[in-house]
Formats: structure tokens, C-alpha cells, sequence
């Protein structure tokens, strides 16, 4: 067995800081940067998830740039445009895609005026229309 080759030592070595403070220092991934970087860390990010998991970022894309004015797309509507183009076969499975966005932080959640909760992709419109094409 390889692990028994080596003298593996382990160190207990708790910073007791705050997570806070341990994470200062990495930077959100569409947070920092100029826009053609957050296009292709996004891209990076994007082209490492499933194609149906590529596909619900598109619809959401896609509705983003299509109605630049409204605050997001609510979750029922993607669900419903999803379902209806055969992306996802339940919440649960829309909702581990978002999970997946929101740990990498390609999109954000906001509550509508209305109290549900919609879906942003922080991106200007034209880094958002590059994304689309290169992920094409």
C-alpha cells in the first residue's frame, strides 16, 4: 500500500479566528476583477457543471438579458421554464443547481417586492452576452 510508505504526521493547528477573517483573503469569484476576468472564471467555473446545469444558467441568462429592468427572475418562473424545456424533473433538482451557482457565486438572491425570492447573475449585459457565447 502507497500509504504505508511514508511517515505521514498530522498537526492539529486551530487558528480560532473568526471565518470571517479566514476567508478575507479570497476573493469572490465574480466579485473581483475586471470583466473580461469574472467572464472567464465564470466560464471555468460553468464548463466544470453538467450540460442541464449549464442550460438552467442559460435560461436565466437569457432572461436577464432580456428584461435588464426587472430585479431578477423569480424562482417559480425558472422552474417553470425549465421543467417546460426538460432541464430539471423537480425543485429539488433546480435547487442543487442553484446551490451550486451560489457557492461560486455566479448568482445571487434577492427578495422581489412581492416576497419571492429571484435570481441575479452579477454581471453587466455585455459581460453576461460574452459568457453566453463562449459557453456556446
Amino acid at each position: 500500500m502507497v500509504h504505508t510508505q511514508f511517515k505521514w504526521s498530522w498537526y492539529h493547528v486551530p487558528t480560532f479566528a473568526p471565518y470571517k477573517v479566514e476567508c478575507v483573503f479570497y476573493p469572490l469569484i465574480l466579485a473581483s476583477g475586471g470583466h473580461a476576468q469574472t467572464t472567464k472564471t465564470a466560464l471555468v467555473v460553468l464548463q466544470s457543471l453538467t450540460p442541464n446545469a449549464q442550460s438552467v444558467f442559460r435560461v436565466l441568462a437569457e432572461y436577464q438579458l432580456a428584461n435588464e429592468k426587472e430585479e431578477g427572475m423569480p424562482v417559480s418562473s425558472l422552474y417553470t421554464k425549465c421543467r417546460e424545456r426538460f432541464l430539471v424533473s423537480s425543485q429539488v433538482t433546480l435547487n442543487s443547481h442553484l446551490t451550486e451557482f451560489k457557492d461560486h457565486d455566479l448568482i445571487k438572491i434577492k427578495k422581489h417586492s412581492d416576497g419571492q425570492d429571484c435570481l441575479h447573475i452579477p454581471l453587466v449585459p455585455d459581460a453576461l452576452g460574452k459568457l453566453l457565447q463562449e459557453l456556446a
